[in-house]
């Protein structure tokens, strides 16, 4: 009797370890290598089809892991590039990739085009700069009643952010419309600082009658 019921005892535990098992769910990943330079590794990250952009520094066979960008399942970076510049003896990353989203409803259509730029001190792991830049070019189904009966398509384009240059000196131009400004590196304070005297206008591209 003793024996029937181990083995009875056994069965039900069996059983209960195989139904976890099949409950328990798996993350699936997956990686893209995008640039590779000096000691530095950049890749897409793919956990759960939620994606990021993740930077890799190997040290002394040390991996650390520098993130990017925030998770995006429609991630889908281009032209992207990693470019290394000295500035009072301190060598600095510039990255830069861009995207390409579309947003579709049944009123509007919106085609972006955005353009990222990072400045990174990898020694210290720290984000010196960052811009995002965003170009829309929209097409919208207005109603021009209330009882909507009337409508009409209009089109216009849309920026937001400011343009980013970097110059050969290590410093950066952030304009827009409105405004420019210049910023340059304090080595001291492993920092970019914007420049005195650098907030301006910038100079109109129309011709004076």
């Amino acid at each position: 009797m003793k024996s029937a019921f181990l083995v009875l005892l056994l069965i039900v535990a069996a059983t209960g370890f195989s139904q976890k098992k099949k409950t328990t769910s798996k993350k699936t990943t997956s990686k893209s290598v995008l640039a590779k330079i000096d000691n530095l590794t950049a890749e897409i990250s793919t956990v759960d089809k939620q994606k990021k952009i993740v930077l890799f520094v190997l040290n002394d066979g040390n991996k650390e892991t520098i993130e990017l960008s925030n998770n995006n399942p429609d991630l889908n970076p281009i032209n992207f590039a990693i470019t290394p510049f000295t500035v009072n003896n301190v060598k600095l990353y510039h990255i830069h990739w861009e995207e390409k989203n579309k947003i579709s409803t049944k009123l509007k259509n919106e085609d972006q085009d955005i353009v990222e730029s990072q400045i990174w001190n990898i020694e210290k792991k720290e984000l010196l700069l960052g811009n995002t830049q965003k170009s829309s070019h929209i097409v919208e189904t207005v109603f021009l009643d209330k009882n909507k009966t009337a409508s009409e398509t209009q089109e216009r384009n849309r920026k937001e952010g400011f343009e980013f240059n970097l110059l050969p000196n290590g410093d950066v131009i952030l304009k827009n419309k409105s405004q420019q400004n210049t910023y340059t590196y304090n080595a001291s304070l492993n920092k970019y600082e914007i420049k005195k005297g650098s907030n301006s206008k910038p100079a109109s591209s129309r011709k004076k009658r």
